[in-house]
């Protein structure tokens, strides 16, 4: 599967430089990385809170933006709404987080103890596509006018896919393979209630940030919420029991740079 996204990836990129350059009037290419930290909020911890700093990881990938213009507009070429606004974003990430604990445990609980041996880790693949809103008129924050200095905030809304490899343990040992009852973790947890095999869901995305141009390149910094039409992101999933009623979520802060073809 982690293969296949790739592919996937690789090849959505090949075919919008293939498309730009039969048109090359038509659209312009930006190619990025980025990195950030990634909260999780999911069955661990107490249903409602936000995730803790110990259920956040760093988080990694690479981004492709097609701008509806091509890299030789000019003002006589003319251009519409859309295309001074709006930008096509492609990307694909990683994460791991090698340790998502239950946050919020009352000591005195007596489930405090089966509660504080058992961890989680997941490790995901994102790729996916999102439109972007620009507040700048691009055709003003490109290049083609010396963006050098000058800051566009946006928004934008996007689908993601995302294959993700969970696991469980209780005092560091994987109970992966091992057969239910799973007698030391809590009630809840013991039967018909983690699934361990590698999963593959689709999510929604929110986002919002600030680009800040300089003479090649553009830095990013962003905002993004993904919800997942999923509750098995991690491998719990407990449908029956009301504190575990909410789909997992994730919230990413990210910093990018961003070459973009074409800057004079």
């Amino acid at each position: 599967m982690k293969k296949l996204l790739l592919k996937l990836f690789t090849v959505m990129i090949l075919a919008s430089f293939s498309g730009g350059i039969q048109a090359q009037t038509s659209v312009s290419h930006e190619l990025g990385g980025f990195f950030g930290i990634a909260s999780l909020q999911t069955d661990f911890g107490i249903s409602g809170t936000f995730a803790s700093e110990t259920q956040s990881s760093m988080a990694f990938g690479v981004s492709y933006y097609m701008k509806f213009f091509g890299s030789q507009y000019n003002w006589r070429s003319g251009s519409s709404y859309f295309s001074e606004h709006f930008k096509m974003k492609a990307e694909f990430s990683y994460i791991n987080n090698s340790k998502i604990t239950h946050e919020g445990v009352d000591p005195n609980w007596s489930i405090a103890e089966k509660l504080d041996a058992m961890t989680g880790s997941v490790t995901m693949y994102n790729g996916g596509l999102s439109l972007e809103y620009y507040f700048v008129e691009l055709e003003d924050y490109t290049s083609f006018f010396r963006s050098s200095g000058q800051v566009n905030p946006f928004v934008g809304l996007g689908l993601q896919y995302t294959h993700a490899t969970p696991d469980i343990f209780v005092d560091g040992v994987s109970i992966k393979g091992q057969p239910e009852p799973y007698e030391d973790l809590i009630s809840k947890w013991q039967e018909g209630a983690i699934d361990l095999e590698d999963q593959g869901m689709i999510s929604a995305t929110a986002s919002a940030g600030v680009r800040f141009g300089l003479e090649m390149v553009d830095f990013v910094l962003e905002g993004r919420y993904q919800y997942f039409f999923s509750d098995k992101l991690e491998g719990l999933d407990a449908p029956d029991d009301p504190g575990n009623k909410n789909n997992d979520t994730m919230v990413f802060i990210n910093l990018g740079i961003v070459y973009v073809f074409g800057k004079n």
